[in-house]
């Protein structure tokens, strides 16, 4: 039986549809019968909880970045995100000297 707490769980992973993916491949070592042995359905496992793991860490780092870019952007306004040059700029630069 479906309750409110599944539902909420269910339109918070729609926002992150690369760690749905991730628990349906966990899902998948869980349903597995063709594994033979213990050992391989457990190095399975701890691999694709170890993926878990870097995916939750690489959301969480972007998430952190934006929100300080926010941040920054509210405080400073005239500031300006400074990117990496392109080869035009660069050709301009060597060319200015």
């Amino acid at each position: 039986m479906i309750d409110d707490k599944d539902i909420d769980f269910l339109k918070r992973l729609e926002e992150y549809p690369h760690l749905r993916k991730r628990f349906e491949e966990i899902l998948s070592v869980t349903e597995n019968d063709d594994m033979i042995t213990a050992d391989e359905a457990e190095e399975r496992a701890i691999e694709e909880v170890r993926k878990l793991g870097q995916e939750i860490l690489h959301g969480w780092a972007l998430r952190q970045h934006n929100r300080q870019v926010h941040k920054l952007k509210k405080k400073h306004p005239e500031a300006r995100k400074q990117g990496k040059k392109t080869l035009l700029a660069v050709n301009i630069w060597k060319n200015r000297a």
